[in-house]
């Protein structure tokens, strides 16, 4: 557009058009004037316009207010507009052009409802609510539906509304201060497209599964694919729609009855043939064009290892401008497709012919089996040895990849040179790894030469899978795992136990941690989520897990620690949000406090419920003179807390009050460690596909000084009493030597208790360990009468081992025996 211009008779208003020179103004304040020459184009379009023929008046009469706003708003570098009056009368300055595009310059002055007449559902109470509480109102990524450049279209931004006050404290605008961020916005919710697209096509089971897979996927991001067909040929080599996904179809999937039209046919069989990609008329794929879809789709073509193998039909949304990252997403998901086809034809043909040896070596099939479940390349070089030995019926087998290397020894005299040396390839060609066999001195390995090069040829396939698999979560691993504690520190009364889980569905880091800190006499947990994804997410979590433990350290109790914390998240140059719980154990006491995270359990037996019942305070970031307090409660001998992220009870199929319910029932599952709580709570969620991590820390509130333990008579669960009591003795900073020697005592005196008793009256046994004036004293009872040692072997040199540990006693009863373990400990 042309800066506003004057000439002899008349000037140019807002929208360009000429009219009459308004009448003689009173001169303008001197700020209004330098912010009109400060404005560019709109200053002058500004001052240009006859604002006499406006309620709001000639300028030289605007309100002080007014007029400092304009000044404020002209000569700013950022996007700002301003809503003035009863009639939100727009302004705004030149950065903020480009974001309403062709409105410029048609709705300078005028009413805010007749040019933004699209978004006024969502933009007008916005307004109105900032002009009657007086209330700013800040959002990220809020979306509105612009019409800008002669189509409706989705966009995003950073917006801010804040109220402009008079000289007497009455509002008479807002200030709009906006940065867009639909680029960002579309950009991630693309990249989660392709993320979520190739983990679905990977688990298809067969190429028929592969069109159903990218269909649902699709389906769930119709903003960028308002519908989808997926063409892809059949074993007949027949082109077959095998799936379709959004407004084409609910549910998605599934064969279309309807016929294409004859120009579309052509379209998409040229593609299919290994012609290029091209588009086609909507109306032509569809009977019946949905609203939002744009009147032709991009037919994109798949290939299987370079050849033909179908095609993509991609519809556009009318509410996207058809840029090229749009067209690049579109191209990324066939080639998404494209590649899951590869895999799966390359997969089928060495199905095909795997089947043929199989037919003649069944141990094939088991090999077969047994590769393709593993999922690292160690894991794959050391199954694929030790079956290369079955199949050939060698003495010897190697296999290397890169990074690993695996011998299996079939036994026997192996010969000096390997009888079979095979590559191991992946589907492009490459060389991915080596397979060598080595006959024993009288076999030439003949027998299994065929099984072997088929068997290799699967191996090199797997080979590939799982080079792409650990490429993809190496670094989200690492960069998770790093940034947590590598032990829990002990204190005697409490008992403490956590897990971690990546999110599966996404190979970005998140947010989630937590921690736990020994300060003198006390025990603190913390627990929590920063918001987002990326490496961005990941160094944030770092820096409030390392800040939040200085401030404990230093002695601040969870209250002003998360005080602390969020005036420093506040004072970042990149502010982030992060929701934690701080909580504080002595034996019998809790102190803790919450900024906007899930409120932990509190379990006594079989009775769950929240540790807070309501909100204590805000996420860290999003209210800088937060003032968090503490709340003091109490938590009694056998209690358990359970602390946990937001990743654990979210589920796309339940509800949170519903997951919240399932978590409250898993906690009360019955387990003999705190770690058993763990276990129960994760194992619903390590059976499925995450979207987020899950982060979870437990705690038991256990005797300070005696733990007593009851076991079902069964080995299997020692372990259980080597950790509670190697706990135990930690807590009270028991020294290495002295743990290891009890534990072994304690562990065959319990062994003993198991093994021994004859008919005993109840099939388990008591565990009871007291710790005083630097003296243990452990006791295993049962309820049986023990055999008679026989004198032979090894057997029944268990209290012999025991009383070398320690100062021992045994009493037997006709009730049952009792072993009782006394040590000193070592200085």
């Amino acid at each position: 557009m042309s800066s506003s211009q004057e000439g002899e008779d008349g000037a140019r208003s807002p929208d360009g058009t000429v009219q009459a020179q308004p009448p003689a103004q009173a001169e303008l304040p001197a700020l209004l004037t330098a912010a009109f020459d400060a404005g560019g184009e709109t200053g002058a379009r500004l001052r240009a316009f006859d604002w006499s023929a406006t309620p709001l008046g000639a300028p030289s009469d605007w309100s002080p207010a007014l007029v400092h706003a304009v000044g404020r708003m002209l000569v700013s570098r950022a996007q700002i507009a301003m809503f003035w009056g009863p009639e939100h009368r727009a302004f705004y300055n030149d950065a903020y052009r480009p974001t309403i595009g062709g409105k410029h310059p048609h709705a300078l002055g005028q009413p805010a409802r007749e040019h933004w007449v699209e978004t006024w559902d969502v933009l007008g109470p916005l307004l109105d609510s900032v002009r009657a509480t007086g209330e700013p109102y800040r959002g990220e990524n809020h979306p509105f539906v612009l019409d800008r450049h002669g189509f409706l279209e989705d966009v995003y931004f950073d917006v801010s509304y804040d109220p402009i006050r008079e000289a007497d404290g009455s509002i008479n605008g807002i200030f709009c201060i906006v940065s867009e961020t639909t680029g960002r916005v579309l950009g991630e919710r693309r990249l989660r497209a392709l993320a979520e697209l190739g983990g679905d096509l990977a688990e298809a089971a067969d190429g028929a599964e592969l069109g159903r897979a990218a269909a649902r996927t699709l389906d769930r991001y119709r903003a960028d694919v308002p519908f989808a067909l997926v063409y892809l040929r059949d074993a007949a080599g027949r082109l077959a729609l095998s799936g379709r996904s959004g407004l084409v179809a609910e549910g998605a999937g599934g064969a279309d009855p309807t016929p294409l039209g004859e120009a579309a046919t052509a379209v998409l069989t040229r593609v299919a043939g290994g012609g290029p990609a091209a588009t086609a008329e909507t109306a032509d794929l569809l009977p019946d064009v949905p609203e939002g879809v744009a009147g032709q789709a991009l037919v994109l073509p798949v290939t299987a290892t370079n050849e033909p193998a179908g095609a993509l039909v991609v519809g556009i949304s009318t509410r996207l401008p058809l840029t090229e990252e749009y067209r690049t997403f579109c191209d990324l998901v066939a080639a998404q497709l494209s590649r899951a086809v590869g895999r799966q034809r390359a997969y089928e043909q060495e199905r095909e012919l795997r089947g043929q040896t199989i037919r003649r070596l069944s141990a094939l099939a088991d090999a077969a089996v047994a590769v393709n479940t593993a999922r690292s390349t160690a894991e794959v070089v050391q199954v694929a040895a030790r079956h290369a030995v079955g199949l050939a019926g060698a003495a010897r087998a190697v296999v290397t990849a890169a990074g690993a290397r695996y011998e299996a020894d079939g036994g026997g005299a192996a010969t000096a040179e390997p009888a079979v040396v095979l590559p191991l390839t992946g589907t492009a060609g490459e060389q991915l790894g080596e397979l060598r066999v080595w006959a024993g001195d009288e076999d030439d390995a003949g027998p299994g030469r065929a099984a072997l090069a088929q068997f290799a040829r699967l191996i090199g396939v797997r080979l590939e899978n799982a080079q792409l698999y650990e490429a993809e979560h190496r670094i989200a691993s690492t960069l998770q795992h790093s940034l947590l504690p590598r032990s829990l520190p002990q204190l005697p009364g409490a008992v403490v136990a956590s897990r971690y889980l990546p999110g599966s569905a996404d190979v970005e880091v998140g947010g989630d941690w937590y921690d736990v800190i020994r300060p003198d006499g006390e025990l603190v947990l913390v627990i929590g989520d920063v918001v987002g994804k990326g490496v961005r997410a990941a160094a944030a979590m770092g820096q409030l897990r390392n800040a939040l433990r200085a401030y404990v350290l230093e002695g601040y109790d969870p209250g002003e620690a998360l005080t602390r914390l969020n005036r420093l998240v506040c004072s970042a140059e990149q502010p982030s949000f992060a929701t934690v719980v701080c909580l504080c154990y002595t034996p019998g006491r809790l102190r803790y406090a919450s900024a906007g995270h899930p409120s932990p359990l509190l379990i006594r037996g079989d009775e769950v419920t929240l540790l807070h019942d309501r909100a204590l305070g805000p996420p860290v970031g999003a209210v800088p003179a937060m003032t968090y307090r503490t709340v003091e409660g109490a938590l009694a001998t056998g209690s358990r807390l359970l602390l946990y992220t937001d990743g654990l009870i979210e589920d796309r199929e339940l509800g949170i009050d519903a997951a919240l319910g399932q978590l409250r029932a898993d906690a009360t599952r019955p387990g003999e460690h705190v770690s058993d709580l763990v276990d129960a709570v994760v194992a619903r969620v390590a059976a499925r596909p995450r979207r987020d991590d899950v982060a979870v820390l437990a705690l038991e509130a256990t005797e300070p000084h005696r733990f007593a333990l009851r076991l079902p008579a069964d080995p299997t669960r020692l372990s259980v009493l080597r950790k509670r009591l190697e706990d135990f003795l930690v807590a009270h900073r028991v020294g290495a030597t002295d743990v290891f020697d009890l534990t072994v005592a304690v562990s065959e005196a319990a062994a003993n208790a198991i093994e021994h008793p004859v008919d005993p009256a109840e099939p388990a046994i008591g565990v009871e360990v007291t710790i005083a004036d630097d003296e243990v004293v452990a006791t295993v009872r049962d309820t049986g009468r023990w055999r008679e040692p026989t004198g032979a072997g090894f057997r029944g040199r268990g209290l012999a081992l025991i009383r070398a540990l320690g100062e021992l006693s045994v009493s037997r009863t006709t009730e049952g025996t009792e072993v009782t373990l006394r040590r000193r400990l070592q200085g």
